[in-house]
């Protein structure tokens, strides 16, 4: 007899009234795009001209160009404009045209040239590669320069201002005091800035500067720092003028080191020791430049105020003009002959072992102030000279 299957029930079945469980749905989500967002910038491949460049990378020169554009050529420029200025200059030299455009420059396109040929005798292939690529590579090349260029100025702002109280033997000291306490609060820095024509022994006229700034401080009445023992004769300004041991001074600190001038100052920690070494050794420098003359007195000025930023177009002292007015005379024809002996005795000081060349100079025009005076000294040289001449 064959063997039984065991009974197996069977599940009951739900009838077909019974109410199916409820089902918890989740809320439904949006389907997602199996692309990536798009970058508006994003990444590209270099073209066959656009090969790697060491002025496109992160440690490019450009930075270290500007900065001795900005203290050797103008203190004041625009990479922006500098551009410009080059491809129109660039298109003059194609077409033949380029001494008729420097002919008939105007005084700010002829410092734009200046900024130009010294560029690009720096870096010969960046004029060439800014006309090949695109904009990215002109916008990084930009900002570049604009880095450099501020940095120029911020370092040697920073190493002059702590720098300064350990340049001369102060009364009272400025070692570890604010920046606040110098500029008129103070009486040496206020004498030093005064202009030439403020009689410093009669009281009054101190009085009149101190207090309600009579004259005022303008970038064409020269502060007193700028003469040699601050000591200057309005009749004859020229003499010991921009010879002062504090523009030498500072002239050092800017070309070497702060430590080059004060080996054995006390000074704060962080301050000064730890600057940036200077730019003589880095620009192979043998001679300075009537750029960097008027540099040196801005950077010097700003040291004695109590301004504790610097503003080149503050609203109470253009740095930019006070720089333009020292170049005009240093630059002017009928100032040649001065200015050249000026320019020497600068080099032969800096630089003592160094071959000097000729200087070259640059038109410029002067009304008021201190040029005023420098012009009168001028003339009255020359009709002596007539004079001389004639008997």
């Amino acid at each position: 007899m064959p063997p039984q299957r065991p009974n197996r029930r069977r599940p009951q079945q739900c009838q077909r009234n019974c109410t199916p469980p409820e089902v918890v749905r989740q809320p439904s989500t949006p389907a997602r795009d199996p692309t990536p967002p798009r970058d508006p910038t994003p990444p590209r491949d270099p073209t066959p001209v656009e090969e790697y460049h060491d002025l496109d990378a992160e440690r490019s020169p450009l930075p270290t160009d500007a900065c001795q554009l900005t203290r050797m050529v103008a203190m004041s420029w625009t990479p922006r404009l500098l551009m410009s200025t080059a491809a129109k200059l660039r298109r003059a030299i194609a077409d033949g045209s380029e001494q008729t455009l420097r002919d008939g420059a105007s005084k700010l396109e002829k410092r734009y040239f200046s900024l130009y040929d010294e560029l690009d005798s720096i870096q010969p292939d960046l004029f060439d590669l800014l006309a090949e690529r695109d904009g990215y590579f002109m916008r990084n090349v930009r900002q570049k320069l604009t880095d450099g260029r501020n940095g120029a100025k911020a370092e040697d702002n920073h190493k002059g201002k702590h720098a300064l109280p350990h340049l001369r033997v102060w009364v009272p000291s400025l070692v570890d005091e604010p920046k606040s306490s110098r500029g008129l609060a103070h009486p040496e820095c206020s004498f030093m800035l005064s202009p030439i024509t403020v009689d410093w022994e009669n009281e009054e006229q101190r009085r009149q500067f101190i207090e309600c700034s009579n004259p005022s401080m303008t970038p064409k009445n020269w502060g007193r720092f700028l003469w040699a023992d601050c000591k200057a004769d309005p009749e004859h300004p020229s003499v010991g003028m921009l010879k002062n041991k504090l523009l030498v001074d500072m002239a050092n600190v800017i070309l070497r080191s702060p430590s080059s001038v004060i080996p054995n100052a006390r000074v704060r920690p962080n301050a000064v020791r730890r600057g940036r070494k200077g730019i003589a050794t880095k620009y192979k420098l043998t001679k300075i430049t009537t750029a960097f003359l008027a540099y040196v007195a801005v950077m010097t000025r700003y040291a004695l105020t109590s301004e504790t930023s610097f503003d080149k177009d503050g609203e109470t002292f253009s740095y930019v003009e006070f720089y333009n007015s020292i170049r005009e005379y240093l630059e002017a024809p009928k100032f040649q002959r001065r200015a050249k002996v000026l320019i020497d005795w600068w080099n032969k000081i800096l630089f003592p072992d160094a071959i000097q060349g000729d200087m070259s100079t640059h038109d410029g025009d002067s009304t008021g102030g201190t040029l005023a005076l420098l012009e009168a000294e001028a003339e009255g040289d020359e009709d002596t000279d007539d004079a001389s001449s004639s008997t």
